[in-house]
């Protein structure tokens, strides 16, 4: 690792390296977005969110508050940074389902070459490379890089946070932990509290990084506080400037039953998902749809052999097949690395000169640790939370390989079996996760195959009848460990090349797996979610089948249409004045029906309810007063809807009439409860006109 420096010299950088190792991190890039981007345009998000894209895309106040509808009444349920990059891509090349997924293309690019750097710095350029392939090879980042999620900005933002916190502990210096706690910040504008997993890590890396003997305490406690004031106001400035915003020049903020933005962050985002209703005026994030999630979830761990806790899941969720084969798949050689690590680098057996990267090995363990073990008590709405282990498992993977590597000429032929060990042990997982994860044949072969080769090899080389010798034998065992620790997961994304097999933007995940919201448990993750959720911009012609197979790419374009009863709503909403003179095309008591509309047209429509329906945008009072002022009287009112609907209440009390209806007349309730903001793919709806 870059040694310390308190000279002004950089840390190592990879245009200084030699052009051939270059040539090799861009090509793991470049592979990288490839694979990412192969269904691009078959993906999509959730219409809730590709909605508030097309709405901050159109409208600056939309834009500047993160607002669902382009008047900016009402904010999304979670702060909207994530949905910053996504809005400027389709201001700059048109509302489609590709270029909704381009910037989280663009973050993945940019997450694997951070983890390079992290490698680059801790162990040399080797370990760097090695870092970035396991990166781009990662499942959950193949599939979550290729759709429009928030977890993309989160992922890619720590990931360089952690760039620039290496930074200042390689040379000793303040100023790097501001950029750190900013991109820290970032994080927490895609997805909130979940960014702060890696504070401690960093705070404890810090300490540990300028506590050598005789280091004075002010100073170490100096740069602790830089790197969390920097944190703090990174993180929270924007929801501080709205909350002080008076509520009438402000949309309402959903997620909250009290317009509050904290409601939402800390509560509806944050306390709520483990003690559901503990944070005054925070909706319930666990009811409803994702009650019933949580408790398929549960049923589809039955036997595992975890400790089951109330909230329904294991405290060995993140090693089911499930989610191991999204994220778990270096899991032997991160241990490893933790293992050589410490060995390697303890400062009492190495003196100053290692602790930097002692701390680098700190950091990164506690921040794997942390959140590992909150991803472990919670209910995971969707698969892509477990991302949020990604980056620690590919560097710390990078330094079990380098340590492997070190010690297969070891002189101590005892210190050999360590490679080997690792290689057993990598075999088996992996040999688990392929068969338990219903990974194609062709492609677990290929992994295990390569692994078993290394095996062999080193068994030859551990018992001195080597067949090459000197570098060109160095070269080629080299080059097999690195499979044997690549391949993996590598083999395992190459199920993205099928668009049956690529994941969605609501669960995204490589393969036929299980989702959060496949209730039957073996519908692969796309098309359940295009059944289910009616995927913005999704090929809903992708038909599912239990063989693999390589799709015709589809890297650009796709875009969202309106269902014939949607369309002829528009239409209908037009004829009867919709739209006109800068009023709404009309005011309706679910995002289901509003978020297409806005995405296919960018128009206004007002929504009542938020994402979850349960968040009082509107009372029945101020819906009157809309229609008599003038501002809308036309009102869309779902079927399943409730006499206590707000919309329906007003509807009521002015005695509206109906305009027009589509679909069934069944008034059950949907997923959610109440219908509003449910799950229906084709929700049935009234247009009602008042005066």
């Amino acid at each position: 690792m870059t040694m310390p420096d308190r000279t002004g010299a950089r840390p190592a950088r990879w245009l200084h390296q030699p052009r051939r190792q270059l040539a090799v991190l861009i090509l793991v890039v470049v592979l990288g977005a490839v694979l990412t981007s192969w269904n691009l345009a078959r993906g999509g998000d959730s219409d809730f969110y590709a909605a508030a894209a097309r709405s901050m895309s159109e409208s600056l106040p939309a834009f500047l508050s993160g607002s669902f509808d382009p008047g900016a009444t009402v904010t999304l349920d979670k702060l909207a940074g994530f949905a910053v990059p996504q809005a400027i891509s389709v201001h700059l090349f048109g509302m489609s389902t590709a270029a909704l997924a381009l910037p989280q293309v663009i973050e993945g690019a940019v997450t694997t070459v951070a983890v390079s750097v992290v490698g680059l710095r801790w162990a040399g350029a080797r370990v760097g490379l090695v870092a970035a392939a396991l990166a781009a090879a990662t499942p959950i980042f193949v599939s979550m890089f290729g759709h429009p999620m928030e977890d993309g900005l989160l992922t890619m933002a720590l990931a360089v946070a952690l760039v620039w916190w290496q930074r200042a502990a390689l040379t000793g210096r303040w100023w790097p932990l501001v950029l750190a706690g900013l991109f820290v910040g970032v994080g927490f504008q895609a997805k909130m509290l979940q960014a702060w997993l890696v504070v401690p890590a960093l705070v404890v890396g810090t300490v540990v990084a300028l506590s050598a003997p005789g280091a004075r305490w002010s100073r170490t406690l100096g740069h602790v506080g830089v790197l969390v004031a920097s944190t703090l106001v990174a993180s929270l400035a924007w929801s501080v400037v709205v909350e002080l915003l008076p509520t009438a020049d402000r949309p309402y903020v959903d997620g909250s039953t009290d317009n509050s933005m904290f409601a939402m962050v800390f509560g509806y985002n944050g306390v709520d998902r483990f003690l559901p209703g503990a944070w005054p005026g925070a909706v319930s994030a666990l009811g409803g749809a994702f009650a019933r999630a949580g408790a398929h979830l549960a049923h589809g761990f039955h036997g595992l052999g975890g400790v089951r806790h109330r909230t329904g899941t294991t405290l060995l969720q993140l090693f089911s097949p499930r989610y191991a084969s999204q994220v778990g798949w270096s899991w032997p050689a991160a241990l490893a690395g933790i293992g050589i690590g410490a060995v390697r680098w303890w400062p009492r057996r190495t003196g100053r000169e290692a602790r930097p990267a002692f701390a680098a090995l700190v950091t990164v363990s506690v921040w794997l640790v942390t959140a590992l073990a909150v991803l472990s008590v919670m209910r995971l709405p969707h698969t892509a939370y477990v991302a949020g282990i990604g980056v620690q498992l590919a560097v710390l993977a990078a330094v079990g390989w380098w340590g492997a590597v070190s010690l297969v000429d070891a002189a101590d032929r005892r210190l050999r079996a360590v490679p080997v060990g690792l290689l057993v042990v990598q075999g088996a997982w992996w040999t688990w996760l392929a068969r338990s994860s219903a990974e194609p044949v062709v492609l677990g072969a290929v992994a295990v195959g390569l692994t078993i080769a290394a095996l062999i090899a080193l068994l030859v080389h551990w018992g001195g009848v080597s067949v090459r010798t000197g570098t060109r034998g160095r070269r080629a065992r080299t080059a097999l460990l690195v499979a044997a620790v690549v391949a993996g997961p590598a083999c395992f994304s190459l199920q993205a090349l099928d668009a049956a097999r690529d994941g969605s933007g609501g669960d995204a995940s490589v393969g036929t797996g299980n989702g959060a919201f496949a209730f039957g448990g073996h519908t692969p993750n796309r098309a359940f979610a295009l059944a289910r959720q009616g995927m913005a911009g999704a090929d809903r012609s992708v038909v599912p089948s239990s063989a693999f197979r390589i799709s015709t790419p589809d890297v650009w374009g796709g875009h969202s249409t309106l269902t014939p009863a949607e369309a002829a709503l528009v239409r209908t909403a037009e004829q009867d004045g919709g739209g006109r003179d800068g009023r709404p095309l009309f005011l309706s008591d679910s995002w289901r029906i509003s978020a297409d509309v806005i995405g296919d047209t960018g128009r206004e429509v007002l929504t009542d309810g938020g994402f979850s329906g349960h968040v009082p945008v509107f009372t029945a009072a101020q819906i009157e007063r809309l229609v008599a002022t003038g501002t809308d009287r036309l009102l869309v009112v779902a079927s399943s809807a409730t006499s206590s609907d707000p919309v329906v209440q007003a509807s009521d009390a002015l005695g509206c009439t109906t305009v027009r209806h589509w679909g069934s007349t069944s008034t059950s309730s949907g997923p959610s409860g109440t219908g509003r903001g449910g799950f229906d793919a084709e929700p049935s709806f009234t247009l009602e006109r008042c005066h």
